[in-house]
């Protein structure tokens, strides 16, 4: 009996000396919230415009057997697609006229 108490004591010593040991569960934090597209920006708009009708322009010019001048094209000068609420005139010219110069450059070399 005592052999059995004894066995028993020193079991119960070894359970409750790894529980001590045991490391605390921390779960993982929660995934970020979904970005919510937004609407386009001026930026955007410009870039886009500009970059399409400069391909465009510069793959005519170069079919035509035209020299590469994209600064002097209409679309360069009038910046064609703004309206007045999408924000200031400035930032639309500059973003279209920088997107139409590459791409008349990608669309006069291919």
């Amino acid at each position: 009996m005592q052999r059995i108490v004894s066995k028993l004591a020193l079991a119960s010593t070894l359970v409750l000396s790894s529980l001590g040991c045991a490391r605390a569960y921390y779960p993982p934090p929660p995934p970020p919230p979904p970005q919510v597209s937004a609407a386009p920006t001026i930026v955007e708009i410009a870039e886009r415009n500009g970059f399409s009708m400069g391909r465009q322009d510069g793959a005519r010019a170069a079919q035509l057997g035209q020299l590469f001048h994209a600064r002097h094209t209409r679309a360069f000068r009038v910046t064609p697609g703004y309206d007045p609420q999408m924000g200031p005139y400035d930032v639309y010219r500059n973003a279209f006229r920088r997107a139409y110069l590459n791409g008349y450059r990608k669309g006069y070399y291919r």
